[in-house]
């Protein structure tokens, strides 16, 4: 019989009625990308930075709010929405990483990981979610190779696989729930493509993460 552990949810989140939320916060976590762009990517990273507390959401969805830019929020945010606008291609996370490190050198840590300079990315997700840290991870699709980011704010384990429950900024998140996707890892499966993702039905390959650490 399969053994199960409990699902873990980092500590920096609270669902309430009206959604999800930064502990202690009014900040509402979720971001949905326009149906016709490719930033998933930052997107994802928009969220954690708003889950570490290091930026508002009304500083990126607003566009009307000004931001100082000669301050880390407003390099920050002019970097990705006027000087890149958001990146309709998309973005490696390497570049991201590189881009966050100068913009906000003084608020984060980021640290980047591919699947090809490590044996597993499994292992490093499952560590930042029990120091309660929300992950982007980056996977391709089985036979088109498109890419696609989301976040992970949770998990878990069973005896032959591993779900990590995530914010997908291509949907929306209705109310009362704490994710809108699940990525089911085959961790028995030495296969490049050992990833259900389950909104898409797809098999993918988890092969990018992005974790930033509050200084």
């Amino acid at each position: 019989m399969e053994q199960t552990q409990q699902i873990k949810i980092i500590d920096r989140v609270n669902l309430t009625k009206d959604g999800l939320f930064v502990k202690g916060t009014k900040q509402e976590i979720h971001l949905q990308q326009g149906s016709l762009d490719g930033a998933c990517a930052v997107y994802s990273m928009m969220m954690c930075l708003i889950m570490s507390k290091v930026i508002k959401r009304k500083e990126i969805t607003d566009l009307d709010f000004c931001l100082d830019g000669r301050k880390s929020k407003g390099r920050l945010v002019r970097l990705f929405l006027e000087h890149k606008g958001f990146i309709r291609k998309g973005y490696y996370f390497k570049d991201l990483q590189s881009d966050l490190n100068k913009a906000f050198r003084s608020k984060i840590n980021s640290i980047c990981y591919y699947e090809n300079e490590r044996t597993s990315l499994v292992d490093d997700i499952i560590e930042a979610l029990q120091n309660n840290l929300p992950v982007e991870i980056g996977f391709t699709r089985k036979g088109n190779k498109n890419g696609h980011a989301v976040v992970a704010i949770g998990y878990q384990e069973f005896d032959n696989s591993v779900s990590f429950f995530c914010l997908d900024p291509v949907r929306d998140l209705p109310k009362g729930q704490f994710w809108n996707n699940i990525l089911q890892v085959n961790t028995d499966s030495t296969a490049i493509y050992n990833c259900l993702n389950n909104q898409e039905e797809s098999v993918v390959a988890i092969d990018e993460i992005l974790i930033i650490e509050p200084k």
